[in-house]
């Protein structure tokens, strides 16, 4: 991790919150550059599934950004329902772009170069087409992602975990991170089988091949 990471590693650090900006700015300080992912200036930053928990994570992407002197993402939030992020578009009147739409044909609806995807707890285990949903939506995404552009993927539980893997492989993603997230949440409740449920448990980090086609 570089000395900038470091440093929003320890301002953030100093007043033990354990809110979703202050981990985000974490994970994104951390892992980014771990990983090879470098953000150009005013970056286009997708969230798929963004729901109204996008602020948080939009002051979270803001905040690194400043930090790297990169000016202010042009961040756009999707989500299949208006109502999912209906208190998030109020909060971020004129910052975000909302988008409502089947991600699964989100080329029709979007247009432009992306640099960064954000995916926060997308839910492939609660029915056996699950995990073709997500591959779809992750090779939609891959058409405005430019190449080499970054995916950062959290989940509650492996159940999501495992199966998030393999659907960015097969949608032609390089997946260059897996593994528990340094920076969970605290855990809100407990598998059938045992396992601790937390916010961003789990992280995946992906690039879209360069050969990919847009």
């Amino acid at each position: 991790m570089g000395d900038e990471g470091k440093h929003i590693i320890e301002v953030t650090a100093q007043d033990n919150r354990d809110t979703p900006d202050v981990r985000w700015i974490k994970i994104l300080a951390e892992y980014l550059p771990r990983c090879g992912i470098s953000l150009p200036s005013n970056p286009g930053i997708l969230n798929i599934g963004c729901g109204n928990s996008v602020k948080w994570n939009y002051l979270a992407v803001a905040t690194y950004l400043g930090t790297k002197d990169l000016g202010f993402p042009d961040y756009v939030g999707v989500d299949v329902e208006e109502r999912a992020f209906e208190k998030a578009r109020e909060a971020l009147d004129g910052l975000v772009k909302f988008v409502v739409c089947d991600a699964r044909r989100l080329s029709h609806f979007l247009s432009g170069v992306f640099h960064l995807a954000i995916f926060e707890h997308p839910n492939l285990s609660t029915s056996p087409e699950g995990p073709k949903i997500w591959r779809d939506i992750f090779k939609e995404t891959a058409k405005l992602l430019e190449g080499g552009g970054g995916v950062i993927l959290t989940s509650f539980w492996l159940n999501d975990h495992i199966p998030a893997q393999v659907a960015l492989e097969r949608a032609g993603y390089e997946v260059v991170h897996s593994g528990k997230n340094k920076f969970p949440g605290r855990q809100f409740d407990t598998a059938n089988d045992g396992e601790p449920l937390n916010h961003d448990r789990y992280i995946l980090i992906a690039k879209k091949r360069p050969s990919y086609g847009r």
